[in-house]
């Protein structure tokens, strides 16, 4: 028998000099203790926990850790409690998020703790729901988020700052973070009589170096805001490089892998180097991450729930990653490079036991199933079962005109500083998140090639108004065959498709990053530089209404009217034919759309970001809108629809 136990996010490991740590206060003699516990109660701030041998105790009796991970800022707050009882009636005792540092401080002193931001109040939901929670606030966090969860501004205020070091500057600025947050999350800590029992030490940091230095300065900043009122813990991978790397003194040490691997070698392995301790599978993943121009990734529910159950049987803890993927909303989809750079699609489903709506699938079935043979009570609990979606039909939509347009440019543009030379500004030295940078300059070539090395990320290409073709980082396309004429406007428009969020790039500056040349001779002249943050604000309606995309990234807009009788469905909108854009429905930024590459095709619509009757929807299409600007709502997702964009080296 063992606890339920909600979702766990894992990425560091830790060494120990201890075989006992005590949080909250006393001493716990090394015995095994076969009571288990049933859910968290939160009613007095006198509960310890702590390692006592190789198990975690709470309050006396042994803990045994099944979580899942579930990030809060991955769907709308309004659908946290929902989420959260799923997970439990999963068989889960324990929920697992980061905490996202760009999500709460998007620009330099600007905290957003609010409505889908209350960290605090996700963390209260879960221990209302019966739920322990694995908080990991990084700094770092990696999950496939633009720049792994660092504020962007952080690299436009600090132009040589070094990222997960010691550097002055990151470390104060992690200081100055991580006071803030923990002002909301401090009074939430299992010795305070909250929820938090793990807090989770940078992450994965195995991974990327071997400082113990800066670990055991993170290790002292988190230290400083929980004392003794809830356990460190770290988690890496199973290379013992990668654990040791990673592991700190004073933390617990904790690994991750999935369900393809050798439990027993990884056991062996990791006991060579931590003896005693418990054992934590921190990220035991149930599905993988997809980028664009890929197939899905999908796994075996079967095999899961078969290394499952080894894992249980050997006495590990165990945190399902994912076990509620969500959406990457807005601009918040990070990027991987392997060969080339890879931007992560906008869809998290990550084949999770819960869909990207919060359906149970049947990996939720076979989890909740396996756990039962441990404890028969799950079996009492009700099995939640998928809602309905609705599928609201047709929106026929208008164009607004190009946003390069002369009244384009005049209410969605932000004219930048005029520079001379051929070093451009980046997005982050004008202090830009995300969206689009417009770089125009005059040209005296005749004809000849163009070319760019270091485009960050999608460079469309002007010539006079007109659309030349594109380069592209992630197919490693550097230069474009121009038609122009001395006197003739180049207009090099740059997508920032996302920061990468994990290994040694991440210091991933977006713009264009090189010199521009046409037949090898550098621009150096002036250039005009204008942003497009794509922060609507009801403006867009008064742009030309110029809609041939030869001229530009168009925008369209459209009303749709929902009509229903009690709560308003989720829902699906479907992108075939659109080129790639994103979509605002009642201010609400869905996200990036690429059908044409794929495989997602659909985009996530909340049920509670809709109203009763009219309902607004605005697209910007970069490339090519269909002839009839029709899109569609309908009740099911596409994530498996796979294009083509160029074959990678």
């Amino acid at each position: 028998m063992f606890a339920k136990v909600a979702l766990a996010v894992v990425f560091s490991c830790y060494l120990i000099d201890h075989h006992i740590w005590t949080v909250g206060g006393g001493y716990i003699d090394p015995v095994v203790i076969n009571a288990l516990d049933n859910g968290p109660s939160f009613q007095n701030a006198n509960h310890n926990i702590s390692v006592v041998g190789d198990n975690f105790v709470l309050d006396g009796k042994v803990l045994k850790i099944i979580s899942g991970s579930l990030h809060y800022f991955r769907l709308p707050s309004a659908y946290w409690r929902d989420r959260l009882r799923k997970l439990k009636a999963g068989g889960l005792n324990a929920v697992s998020t980061y905490v996202e540092w760009s999500y709460h401080e998007p620009e330099e002193g600007q905290y957003m703790f609010e409505g889908d931001r209350d960290v605090a109040r996700f963390v209260q939901i879960a221990a209302e729901e019966g739920l322990h929670v694995l908080l990991r606030p990084g700094p770092y966090i990696c999950a496939e988020r633009d720049l792994g969860g660092l504020p962007y501004w952080l690299l436009g205020k600090y132009p040589n700052i070094k990222l997960r070091t010691v550097d002055k500057d990151f470390i104060d600025e992690t200081k100055i973070w991580m006071t803030k947050l923990f002002t909301y999350l401090k009074p939430l800590l299992i010795g305070n009589g909250g929820p938090i029992i793990l807090v989770q030490v940078e992450n994965e940091y195995g991974s990327y170096g071997r400082d113990k230095e800066y670990m055991g300065s993170i290790r002292d900043i988190i230290l400083d805001h929980i004392g003794n009122k809830a356990l460190l813990y770290t988690t890496d991978g199973t290379d013992p490089q990668l654990f040791l790397s990673g592991s700190i003194n004073g933390a617990v040490p904790t690994i991750d892998f999935g369900s393809y691997s050798n439990v027993t070698k990884v056991l062996n392995t990791f006991r060579r180097y931590f003896p005693h301790g418990p054992l934590m599978n921190s990220e035991f993943y149930s599905g993988w991450l997809t980028h664009w121009n890929e197939t899905l990734q999908q796994t075996s529910g079967h095999h899961l729930v078969n290394t499952l159950r080894i894992l249980l049987n050997n006495n590990f803890n165990v945190n399902f990653y994912m076990f509620f993927g969500g959406t990457n909303f807005e601009f918040t989809s990070g990027a991987n490079y392997d060969r080339s750079y890879l931007p992560d699609i906008t869809s998290y489903d990550y084949d999770a036991p819960l869909s990207e709506a919060g359906d149970p699938t049947d990996k939720y079935y076979l989890i909740r199933n396996t756990l039962a043979e441990y404890d028969p009570e799950l079996r009492n609990i009700p099995l939640p079962v998928p809602s309905k979606k609705e599928a609201y039909g047709e929106v026929t939509l208008q164009s607004r005109g190009s946003i390069l347009s002369t009244k384009g440019r005049k209410h969605l543009g932000k004219q930048y500083k005029d520079v001379t030379g051929s070093v451009l500004p980046t997005f982050e030295s004008l202090r830009q998140r995300a969206g689009l940078l417009l770089y125009e300059t005059i040209v005296n070539e005749t004809d000849g090639e163009l070319k760019i090395t270091k485009p960050r990320d999608m460079v469309y290409v002007y010539v006079d108004g007109e659309l030349q073709g594109s380069l592209y980082r992630g197919c490693k396309q550097y230069t474009l065959n121009l038609k122009c004429k001395p006197g003739s406007r180049l207009s090099l428009l740059v997508e920032n498709q996302g920061r990468i969020n994990y290994g040694n790039r991440i210091h991933d500056y977006k713009g264009i990053l090189s010199t521009v040349k046409i037949n090898n001779n550098v621009l150096g002249g002036k250039w005009f530089v204008t942003g497009y943050p794509l922060v609507f604000n009801g403006e867009e309606k008064s742009l030309s209404n110029d809609s041939d995309p030869r001229r530009g990234p168009v925008l369209f807009e459209g009303t749709f009217n929902v009509a229903v009788h009690g709560n308003i469905l989720d829902t699906y909108l479907d992108t075939t034919g659109w080129g790639k854009g994103y979509v605002w429905i009642n201010g609400y930024n869905l996200g990036r759309y690429w059908p044409s590459v794929g495989p997602q095709v659909t985009l996530y619509v909340p049920g509670v970001w809709l109203r009763q009757g009219i309902n607004d929807i605005l697209i910007l299409e970069l490339e090519d809108a269909p002839k009839e600007p029709i899109i569609q709502f309908i009740d099911v997702a596409i994530l498996n629809r796979r294009g083509i964009m160029c074959k990678l080296p």
